[in-house]
């Protein structure tokens, strides 16, 4: 019996993503995982469908289990700690870290990019948010402004801050567990993955940030210097670099990856 774990990060606005995570994380994680199981990490910010996880184990003809959560939060501390796997599925700042403390093996597989986006919460009008100046009204008016201390977003969020000179202005709500209360006129702005405001069913999805203040969040998997089946793995990759996957990704707001197929090696 397959089991797919959600393990999911903390920072998803609301109440309701955090009961989202306690749900997830009654579920196994790779740690319970089965022998001749495919063991996967992977960001929020890419969730894979189960018919799609049922086509992968198809694929390369082995079950696998997935654990969701934050890849510079839990999912970076779990590898760091030592937990093995076959496929993780971070951030370039991340395996660059997992990397270096001899986790992984000296390569990533680029599977796609992930625009950061603006997520509203409140019955207000939308506000402008199609210019630098814009950007920095709207969050300076914001009731609360929220995001993921280390979610897929963190650098583009600290690059508006930084550029907008305004982080130590904003009514930063990032490390609160609970909803921020909003009165009359009162709005929230959530900076995501475009990727997890969609799925979000108390955010209106303001679409990306602009050219100039966003950073991509580019996803791209390793392979563990422990993994039990290294083939199997690099055939999950090659699935997910491949058109089974496409649907998923444009439903989520994934650009699939420019260079698809390719193997980066460091040096």
């Amino acid at each position: 019996m397959r089991h797919i774990a959600s393990v999911v990060g903390l920072g998803l606005a609301a109440v309701l993503a955090q009961a989202i995570l306690v749900r997830a994380q009654s579920g196994p994680g790779i740690s319970n995982a089965k022998p001749n199981t495919v063991r996967v990490l992977c960001t929020a910010a890419l969730r894979l469908p189960a018919e799609l996880v049922s086509a992968a184990e198809t694929a390369i003809g082995k079950p696998i289990v997935i654990q969701y959560g934050s890849a510079r939060g839990n999912l970076k501390d779990l590898i760091l700690n030592g937990q093995d796997f076959e496929v993780a599925i971070l951030l370039p700042d991340v395996n660059e870290e997992v990397f270096r403390s001899g986790k992984t093996l000296p390569e990533t597989h680029e599977i796609g990019r992930v625009p950061i986006g603006f997520g509203l919460r409140g019955d207000v009008p939308p506000p402008d948010l199609s210019t630098p100046g814009a950007v920095k009204a709207a969050l300076l008016n914001a009731r609360s402004v929220k995001y993921a201390p280390t979610g897929a977003a963190l650098l583009t969020v600290k690059n508006i801050l930084s550029r907008l000179q305004i982080g130590d202005q904003i009514r930063d709500n990032s490390s609160a567990r609970g909803e921020a209360p909003l009165g009359p006129g009162e709005y929230e702005i959530n900076i995501y993955p475009i990727s997890e405001i969609i799925s979000n069913s108390a955010l209106k999805n303001m679409g990306p940030v602009i050219a100039d203040l966003k950073v991509p969040a580019i996803l791209q998997a390793v392979i563990g210097r422990n993994a039990n089946d290294q083939q199997a793995a690099r055939a999950l990759i090659t699935f997910l670099q491949g058109p089974q996957i496409d649907a998923t990704l444009k439903a989520s707001g994934i650009s699939k990856s420019v260079v698809h197929g390719t193997l980066r090696k460091r040096n």
